[in-house]
């Protein structure tokens, strides 16, 4: 998983900005939630300024003004554009074509993961009826936002999480640590760099060599030989924190998209298509 995310922000750097910061990630979650509520079948206020920063403010995700400088950066970047049914107050929004496939890459890869585990078909569900990512994702994000264990990660793992991009560094580390040997507590990463890492996922070199650092500090991490050419450790009690809160969203996932599969199988699922986009 954490390589086909690595591969859709290396397609859309900007956009994948988005989900790559926990803040921005419950943001983007909260924000499609309620666009898909509306485009499903027209309940709700769907997405305007006013009910993200709502929703967001009350579950202490961020401030109003951090929500609505959002909503703005969004529709600067053409990821969201005014929705020409939209009354001029409050100005409600509807999402690009990329935007939406993005949310789809995220639905599928995260499918995918949970298909890994129990050689489930979920992703292959999702590719035949897309619209389940407007059935599921609603209820997802405000499972995930309610739940305290995910909104507020631990001090360690918040560490990369509540910086940007610093889930994607993370996920680097993830997919290195599978395939490293593990000794006295640690999987060797081998030597990395800093200076690279940082160009590549578009972070501050000095912001992200304080962040390692204070990862070292909480123990997470270690360093092995000399300054210069030194192997990083990550500590293997880490890997397993870190992967029991991600099994969190998983968890919520996997309930959620169940729930929706059976009661679409019983026929109570709403079938208002029309206002549904579906990707190329």
């Amino acid at each position: 998983m954490a390589g086909r995310f690595a591969m859709q922000f290396q397609s859309n750097p900007r956009l994948s900005r988005a989900l790559v910061c926990h803040q921005r990630w419950l943001l983007t979650q909260a924000s499609f939630a309620l666009y898909a509520d509306y485009a499903l079948d027209g309940s709700g206020t769907g997405l305007t300024a006013t009910s993200l920063s709502d929703w967001v403010a009350a579950a202490g995700i961020a401030s109003r003004n951090t929500a609505h400088h959002f909503v703005e950066n969004l529709r600067a970047y053409h990821f969201i554009h005014v929705d020409a049914a939209s009354p001029r107050r409050p100005v409600r929004y509807d999402i690009g074509d990329q935007s939406l496939a993005a949310m789809h890459m995220w639905f599928g890869a995260n499918l995918a993961v949970l298909d890994y585990v129990d050689g489930g078909n979920r992703s292959e569900r999702h590719r035949v009826k897309p619209d389940l990512l407007f059935r599921v994702q609603p209820e997802f994000a405000r499972r995930c936002i309610a739940d305290t264990v995910w909104r507020e990660p631990s001090e360690r793992i918040g560490l990369l999480q509540w910086t940007e991009c610093g889930a994607l560094v993370m996920d680097h580390f993830l997919e290195l640590a599978v395939r490293a040997p593990l000794k006295d507590g640690f999987y060797d990463l081998g030597v990395l760099s800093v200076p690279a890492m940082a160009e590549r996922f578009l972070m501050s070199r000095t912001h992200l060599q304080r962040t390692l650092k204070k990862a070292e500090e909480k123990g997470c991490m270690a360093r092995s030989g000399p300054r210069r050419g030194s192997r990083t450790l990550l500590s293997a009690q880490f890997f397993q924190e870190y992967c029991a809160w991600l099994a969190v969203k998983s968890a919520v996932l996997d309930e959620v998209f169940e729930s929706v599969v059976a009661l679409e199988n019983t026929g109570v699922c709403s079938h208002a298509q029309e206002r549904i986009k579906t990707p190329a």
